[in-house]
C-alpha cells in the first residue's frame, strides 16, 4: 500500500511530465547572411627547406611578407530580402568585405627527428588599423634528400582569429505536440572576434647545393581559412520558444575561403647552417563565390637559422 505522501508525490510527478510532454515542441531554424565584414590576415603556411644537414637539427625561421591587395569583397548579397519593418538594417554596397592585414610577421620552428621525419609550429602575428593578433600553427614533415635536390611533404594546423561585424537573418518553425505550426523571422547584428583551427598542405622542392651562389624552391599546396563561425545572438526583434527538439541549418555562405598556392623563390647560404630565402607567395581563392579579387600576391623574405 501507498501512503498518501507516495501518493501525492507520484501523482504530482505525473502530471508534471505529461505537462512537459504535451508543452514539447521542435524549433527548426535556417540561417542567412545578409552581408558581413571580417578583418584578419591571409594564413601564410610555413616553408621548411631540406639539405644534407646532418640530424637531429633544430631550425628557427624567422618571416615576413607583404599583401599587395588587402582586401576582398563579394558583390552580390547572399539573401537580399528586405523587410519594411526592418529599419536598422541598411545594405550596403558589398555581401561580404575582408579586411587584410598587409603586414604579417612569423617565426616558424622545426625539428628534424631524423632524415625522412620532421615536426614544426610556429607563431603569427599581424596588424592592421583596427584589428591586431596572434595565430600559429603546428604540423608534420616528411622529406628525401638525394644528390643536391630534396623535396618535403608537410600536413598540420593554423590558429588564427578574426574580427566580424555580420548581419544575419533567421527564419523558423515552431511545431507544437499537436501539430499546430508557427513560423517567425528573426533579424540579427552580430559583432566579435572568434578563433579558428584550419588545416594546410605542402610540397616543398629545393635543390641544396653549398658550392652554387644561389639555390631555388617551390612551394606549392592548399589552405583552409576559416572567415567567421558563430551562432547568432544580439537580435533587434525578440522572440522566444521553448523547446526539447531544436534544429538549426546553416545557409551562410563565405564563411570559408580556400587558396591554392605556390611561392617560387631563390635561397642564399649564410655559412655552413643558415639561409636567407626571397619570394613571392602567389595565392589563389577558389572558394567563395563572386569574391573579387580571387589573385593575392605577397612578397615575402625568410630566415632560417639552424641550431
Amino acid at each position: 500500500m501507498f501512503s498518501l505522501h507516495e501518493i501525492c508525490k507520484y501523482t504530482f510527478a505525473g502530471i508534471f511530465c505529461l505537462l512537459l510532454f504535451i508543452s514539447c515542441t521542435t524549433v527548426k531554424e535556417t540561417l542567412y547572411l545578409r552581408e558581413a565584414e571580417v578583418s584578419g590576415p591571409i594564413m601564410p603556411a610555413p616553408i621548411h627547406l631540406t639539405d644534407s644537414a646532418d640530424t637531429p637539427s633544430f631550425t628557427i625561421s624567422p618571416r615576413f611578407s607583404y599583401n599587395t591587395n588587402n582586401r576582398l569583397v563579394v558583390e552580390s548579397k547572399q539573401y537580399t530580402q528586405t523587410y519594411p519593418n526592418d529599419t536598422i538594417y541598411v545594405p550596403s554596397e558589398h555581401g561580404l568585405v575582408w579586411n587584410m592585414a598587409t603586414i604579417n610577421a612569423g617565426v616558424d620552428m622545426d625539428f628534424a627527428i631524423s632524415n625522412k621525419f620532421a615536426i614544426s609550429f610556429g607563431v603569427n602575428y599581424s596588424s592592421q588599423s583596427n584589428f591586431k593578433t596572434f595565430g600559429g600553427n603546428f604540423g608534420i614533415g616528411l622529406f628525401s634528400y638525394k644528390e643536391g635536390t630534396a623535396i618535403r611533404f608537410d600536413v598540420g594546423m593554423q590558429i588564427h582569429s578574426m574580427q566580424y561585424d555580420a548581419y544575419t537573418v533567421v527564419h523558423g518553425t515552431i511545431e507544437s505536440f499537436w501539430g499546430e505550426t508557427e513560423t517567425y523571422t528573426g533579424f540579427y547584428h552580430d559583432v566579435g572576434e572568434s578563433t579558428h583551427l584550419d588545416p594546410y598542405l605542402n610540397l616543398t622542392f629545393n635543390t641544396a647545393f653549398k658550392s652554387w651562389l644561389v639555390n631555388i624552391f617551390i612551394n606549392a599546396g592548399y589552405v583552409v581559412q576559416t572567415l567567421f563561425a558563430f551562432n547568432p545572438e544580439t537580435t533587434y526583434q525578440y522572440y522566444a520558444s521553448t523547446s526539447t527538439e531544436y534544429y538549426r541549418t546553416d545557409k551562410r555562405g563565405a564563411k570559408t575561403a580556400g587558396f591554392f598556392n605556390v611561392t617560387p623563390g631563390v635561397y642564399f647560404y649564410l655559412g655552413d647552417s643558415n639561409r636567407v630565402l626571397i619570394g613571392s607567395r602567389i595565392y589563389l581563392e577558389t572558394q567563395i563565390d563572386g569574391a573579387d579579387p580571387t589573385l593575392f600576391i605577397l612578397p615575402m623574405i625568410q630566415f632560417d637559422f639552424r641550431l
